[in-house]
């Protein structure tokens, strides 16, 4: 790199580019490594010496560098979303076209294409049979019954139309959950109360609710703690647990109002109906999560694949006797070891399949006995499962978290973006 001019540099644009890059990764949900590595390398390819970057939950500080020369800029987005789409093109470009020194109007104009991208991805039609069809697919999976699980899909897909609705209409997010969990939860007992069902299904309304469930959010904050970001990983963990307690509020309204009755628990015997319907149920409640997520078909379908096989083996285990913990653990870790491989493999940031393939691990009968026995006034029992819940919540995260420091070692090892690296192309000096 050439010496610096000794005169003022008016560099600006360029320090907005590499914020805005950094804001466009944080709203679509990304964790605060990757808005990191993401400034950074946009802060090199446009010739700075150096940038320090603090992301928070919406918030992210940025000091960029150029010789003796330094401008601080700061910036808050609105609530973060999930938008696994925009992160993979985000992704793609921060190692590509960030490979190569550029001017700050050629970034801004590949970030103009990519808000481009339709956001959402998918109309609400198919978004609203999507979160119908991963709901159902919980149920199946929780043992719940096929009829319980076509009832799950009719009210988690009257649940997701007016959460879309209300969110389009900025009403306030956690109004949004509270009024979208009413309508999934109080449908269902309305369905199955009303209809023809053979025994009583009401148990399985808690699969309805499903949707809601902030999967992204908060393995992300499990993966920003276990680098100690701190900033982004605590007011993350918070939202995610405060949208989880409205989630399960709400639900116990409903639930002492219609005076459901206590679920069966799930019965694991190995036989070919309990892994096809794991595997089948597990294939689709996957990739319907990954397009409420946003993604594409490419990434749903790996997520899906990724999510089954990982599933199947959490499944078999519980028919041998492992702890529920252990088996979501061992589960979690494959998904993210062969995540990180089908990721590379199929060019999409593993984020985007790790997390989709996770969700379905959270123990959903657990969650209703935690809810039934405090509706019920049985506290002990209760918090009894709500630990279960927790810890399996726990092993999960861990389980990705450990694959990860495995398969990234500039991750494992807090590496960050060198600036002494001579990228490819002709150095562009600021403001050249």
């Amino acid at each position: 790199m050439p010496a610096h001019a000794t005169g003022q540099v008016d560099f600006a644009a360029e320090a907005n580019t590499a914020l805005r890059f950094g804001m466009m990764l944080l709203s679509a949900g990304a964790a605060s490594y990757r808005v990191i590595r993401a400034v950074k390398r946009a802060a090199r390819s446009m010739g700075f010496d150096n940038a320090d970057v603090l992301v928070g939950f919406n918030t992210i500080t940025c000091t960029f560098h150029y010789g003796e020369q330094f401008r601080t800029l700061v910036a808050d987005v609105p609530l973060p979303g999930v938008n696994s789409s925009r992160i993979e093109a985000l992704e793609s470009t921060a190692h590509t076209l960030l490979q190569s020194y550029h001017s700050a109007d050629e970034i801004n104009a590949a970030l103009d294409e990519i808000e481009q991208i339709p956001t959402p991805r998918w109309p609400l039609w198919i978004a609203a049979i999507a979160a119908g069809l991963a709901c159902a697919g919980f149920a199946v999976l929780n043992q719940f019954g096929y009829v319980a699980a076509c009832v799950v899909f009719f009210a988690a897909a009257a649940g997701q139309f007016v959460r879309v609705k209300l969110h389009h209409k900025h009403f306030n997010v956690l109004g949004v959950i509270t009024v979208a969990a009413s309508v999934a939860s109080s449908l269902y007992l309305v369905l199955a109360y009303l209809l023809p069902t053979p025994g009583d299904i009401s148990p399985g309304f808690i699969a309805s609710v499903l949707f809601l469930i902030p999967g992204f959010p908060l393995f992300a904050a499990f993966v920003d703690l276990a680098r100690f970001d701190f900033t982004a990983g605590i007011p993350r963990l918070l939202f995610a647990v405060e949208v989880i307690v409205v989630i399960m509020l709400t639900v116990s309204v409903v639930a002492m109002l219609s005076g459901t009755p206590q679920a069966t628990p799930p019965v694991h015997e190995s036989s070919w109906e309990y892994f096809i319907a794991g595997g089948v149920s597990s294939f689709v409640a996957i990739g319907c999560f990954a397009i409420l997520f946003n993604s594409s078909r490419r990434m749903a379908l790996a997520a899906a694949c990724l999510g089954c096989a990982a599933n199947l083996l959490r499944l078999w285990l519980l028919t041998l006797g492992v702890r529920s913990f252990l088996a979501a653990f061992l589960a979690a870790l494959l998904i993210g070891l062969a995540g990180s491989q089908l990721g590379n493999y199929a060019s999409v940031p593993r984020v985007t399949v790790t997390i989709p393939a996770s969700v379905v691990m959270i123990p959903g009968t657990t969650i209703y006995v935690a809810l039934h026995n405090f509706a019920e006034g049985n506290t002990p029992e209760a918090l009894y499962a709500a630990t279960d819940v927790v810890f399996a919540v726990l092993f999960i995260a861990g389980g990705l978290i450990i694959a990860r420091m495995i398969t990234d070692q500039d991750w494992a090892f807090s590496r960050y973006i060198d600036f002494g690296k001579e990228l490819d192309g002709e150095v562009r000096p600021i403001n050249d």
